[in-house]
């Protein structure tokens, strides 16, 4: 069909999940375009159009995919000598995590049981965090009312986390509208440390906090693997991430990629690279393929010629200067050859310099990633991190430390640095949960929904981020939103509330020098 060579339409990976979406919740292709991919609004006659050539190649091929199993099995079930006889076979049913369920999967659970209503399902209201794909929350509510003489069984007695802990879980619980009434008990009447909530100036000296933290716990014979890092999303911990590289703590990250390696990251750093270091080869190779119209061939060329010099100005003279009139890519190398030649200006910061690098490299991105924010914030981060360096060595040095491969094996100890989604069903004796600013914990996009059902799932989430901790919960949030900023940030608006601040203790950690390198 020609899409995939057009750049500003969806992948096809977007193009999944809307039309799973539309499955799992029921909804119309555009709306589903909308809650998750806005950017294509313009786009969505062409997406229907992909939608419907889908369905029909499925059928010409006799294809399925696995929603279509779901989708095909609730429609057989509506043929009553079918629904007779599979449930008449199956006369016990038995469902796990049913919080986690969408509409098709209750309808097919009360379709199965509807000659005999044996069913038990398992579940924590509170649990349900997967509304964005597809889960439906009030399938586990409207149980009771959907089956005669169905009986609630509480488990409200807790083998995990102490009582301090399960405290602050029960005042967030207490705090979401549509939910079970229950209250969480310590198994054992352990007691245990309260815990705490500490104030940051910024998310630099909450992320050399916590580096420092783990560095104690370690000396007190604490093990990495009995410590985790929690947090909204990915993109929260890139600081942290680049305090524990600095600090040689070991860390392995779930929900997400490593900041450093990230394609977009790795560019930029690279052009920074070869600044700092003119004998880099891998730098080189790297931005000279980012050139567009560049190929390999020409790449290998170029390196052949740039592995006789030492100097970065003798590079841009002898070999780049040549290329910038009378050939093919002349106003690419032109380009290309000014942007080494600011980037080498002695009164450059790291900051300046990377600033630089990206205005060269947006128009790279926007071809490679089309429309993709979060590449933005990103480098937007990368770019924050810079201005807390003097010196391009002292940058780099944090900043281009290989991925950490020995984390890949299993006998070696790391830390776990962690999504709220990623965690759900683990624990830890010791829980960092860092980020929580309103706006990003719970997340801005939750505020804007009409029903409420996107903020009450942020309640939930923070409940299973807070339940994970077994005996010791760290939580912390900063008050500066970015580096030279002065807008203020303020405390997650379900901790900072009366009820919920008596379940932890307050604590403002003053700022350290240490955090800023030069």
């Amino acid at each position: 069909m020609g899409y995939d060579r057009d750049k500003e339409f969806p992948k096809k990976n977007e193009l999944k999940n809307v039309f799973s979406l539309c499955v799992n919740k029921g909804m119309d292709v555009e709306d589903a375009v909308l809650k998750k991919y806005g950017d294509y609004e313009d786009r969505l006659g062409e997406i229907r159009h992909v939608q419907k050539e889908y369905a029909e190649y499925k059928l010409r091929n006799n294809c399925v995919d696995y929603d279509d199993l779901l989708v095909y099995l609730r429609v057989i079930l509506g043929i009553d000598e079918v629904r007779e006889r599979l449930s008449s076979r199956y006369r016990y049913i038995m469902v796990d995590e049913f919080q986690d369920t969408n509409g098709v999967q209750a309808d097919i659970v009360r379709l199965l049981a509807q000659r005999h209503n044996n069913v038990m399902v398992v579940g924590d209201d509170a649990q349900s965090i997967y509304g964005f794909r597809g889960a439906n929350h009030t399938n586990i509510l409207r149980f009771p009312g959907e089956f005669e003489g169905c009986r609630v069984i509480m488990l409200e007695q807790n083998y995990r986390s102490t009582q301090s802990i399960l405290d602050v879980g029960n005042a967030v619980l207490n705090t979401m509208t549509r939910k079970f009434e229950k209250r969480l008990v310590a198994a054992n009447g352990w007691i245990g440390e309260k815990p705490v909530v500490l104030r940051f100036a910024d998310i630099y000296e909450e992320a050399a906090w916590v580096g420092r933290k783990v560095q104690n716990l370690r000396a007190k014979g604490i093990a990495l693997r009995d410590i985790a890092v929690l947090f909204r999303t990915a993109f929260t911990s890139m600081p942290l991430q680049s305090e524990l590289v600095r600090q040689g703590i070991r860390f392995k990250l779930f929900g997400g990629r490593k900041f450093y390696e990230m394609a977009n990251v790795r560019d930029v750093v690279s052009y920074l690279r070869l600044i700092a270091n003119p004998a880099d080869e891998l730098a080189w190779h790297r931005v000279l393929l980012l050139l567009p119209g560049i190929g390999v061939r020409t790449v290998e060329r170029l390196l052949e010629m740039i592995t006789h010099y030492t100097d970065p100005k003798d590079i841009i003279e002898s070999v780049f200067t040549p290329l910038c009139t009378g050939q093919k890519n002349s106003d690419i190398f032109a380009s290309f050859k000014k942007l080494l030649q600011t980037l080498l200006t002695p009164s450059m910061t790291p900051s300046r310099q990377v600033d630089a690098v990206m205005e060269h490299y947006g128009p790279i991105m926007e071809s490679k990633y089309k429309k993709d924010p979060l590449k933005v914030r990103e480098l937007a981060m990368l770019g924050q991190m810079a201005r807390r360096y003097t010196n391009l060595k002292d940058f780099l040095a944090d900043v281009s430390v290989d991925p950490d491969k020995d984390t890949n094996d299993d006998d070696v100890e790391y830390l776990t640095l962690s999504t709220v989604h990623s965690a759900k069903g683990l624990e830890w004796g010791r829980v960092f949960l860092i980020g929580l600013v309103d706006g990003v914990f719970p997340s801005s996009r939750s505020f804007d929904e009409g029903d409420g059902g996107d903020i009450e799932e942020e309640k939930r989430l923070l409940y299973v981020a807070v339940t994970r901790a077994k005996e010791e919960l760290f939580m912390s949030y900063y008050t500066k939103k970015g580096v030279n900023e002065r807008s203020k940030a303020a405390l997650c608006r379900f901790l900072d509330r009366a009820n919920v601040q008596k379940t932890f203790e307050a604590r403002t950690v003053k700022p350290s020098i240490k955090t800023l390198r030069r």
